[in-house]
Parts: C-alpha cells; structure tokens; sequence
C-alpha cells in the first residue's frame, strides 16, 4: 500500500442514483462523510485530514441534463510554508458538473454554435442508473487544498544561515542586508581597484 494517495482512493463508491434526481425540475440534496485513511500528497506537498470531509452533493435535471454541484468542507494539517512547523486550515470548495447524453449534446451544438459554456460537461453515452461521484469529490478536494499555510500570520520563518525557527527565539546570526547576486558585481569592483 502506498504511503500518501496521489488519486481517488479506489474505496470512494459514492454514486448518484439518477432515478432518485426529480424529473420535474425540483432539487435533490444528499450530505454524508467520506474518509481518507492516509495523507493526501499534491504538488509535493503532504496534507494530513484533520476530520472526515463533509460532502454535499445537489442535483437538477434541467433541459435534458442532470446539473450536479458538489461541495466539500474539512480541516487539514500541513506544514508551515515558513518554519515547517505544525499548521491547521480549513478549506471548503464547490464545482459544478453538466451529464447530458450524446446524441443530445450534437442537437444542441447545432442550435448553439457560437456560444461559450463555463461549467465542465460529461457526455454520457446512455443515462446509466446511477452516476459514479468518486472523482468529482476528489476533484473537488484537490482543488480546495491551500497552496502555502501558515502557522499565525507573524510567522518569522527559518533563519536562512543557521536554519533555526526564529519564531522559538532569536538566532544570533549576523544579518546581511546584501543580495547575493551582486556579490559577482563586488568581486569585479575590487579587482578593477575601486
């Protein structure tokens, strides 16, 4: 078994029976917990989950299409971007999915030529019963992961010399104010004799 997940774990079997979604129109809301039982590891970065995430999931059929909105809340842990130290966030996030099947998607790209659509659309081939939600809600996961936490807003960071957390207490080193990009410029100074 690996270490981290890098994708949807294979146990997320979370579906949306099509039959349970209203033909008139009217909303159809389902909320449960889904649960990870290792860390999460996106763009070399390891977020531990604090608490099961709250998923909900709305569904509409609309002008032929089942309109899915899927919403994840949860709290994560991960290192400080600035000491690496312990820190705790709570993310949420929300995306909207179109299913419509084939054959009616070509009518409408017919009668709709021209027009820009910004939601993702599934094509199905045919309505299935049900419509798998596992890689939406880990979609909806990875994209609501922060890129850079903090452990407080003050956080001072790592000294750039010694590697000490400087939030703990100072580190005596000397602090240059020089970039050491120039220090090539410097070198040439002195050798010119000024």
């Amino acid at each position: 078994m690996e270490k981290y997940l890098e994708a949807a774990p294979k146990s997320w079997k979370h579906r949306l029976v099509l039959s349970a979604v209203p033909k008139d129109g009217a909303p159809y809301e389902d909320s449960f917990s889904v649960h990870l039982d290792r860390p999460v590891s996106y763009w070399d970065q390891i977020y531990t989950l604090l608490s099961d995430p709250l998923v909900k999931v709305e569904a509409c059929r609309s002008e032929g299409r089942v309109v899915v909105i899927v919403s994840l809340r949860t709290e994560v842990g991960v290192p400080c971007a600035r000491c690496l130290e312990p820190a705790r966030s709570e993310i949420g996030g929300e995306l909207r999915y179109i299913f419509s099947l084939r054959r009616d998607e070509r009518q409408r790209e017919e009668s709709e030529e021209g027009q820009d659509g910004e939601e993702e659309m599934i094509v199905l081939d045919s309505w299935e019963d049900e419509i798998d939600l596992g890689q939406l809600i880990w979609e909806v996961l990875i994209t609501a992961l922060p890129g850079a936490v903090l452990c407080s807003p003050d956080c001072k960071g790592l000294c750039p010399q010694c590697g000490a957390n400087l939030n703990k207490a100072p580190c005596g080193c000397k602090k240059e104010s020089r970039d050491p990009r120039f220090d090539v410029l410097k070198n040439f100074m002195a050798d010119n004799g000024k």
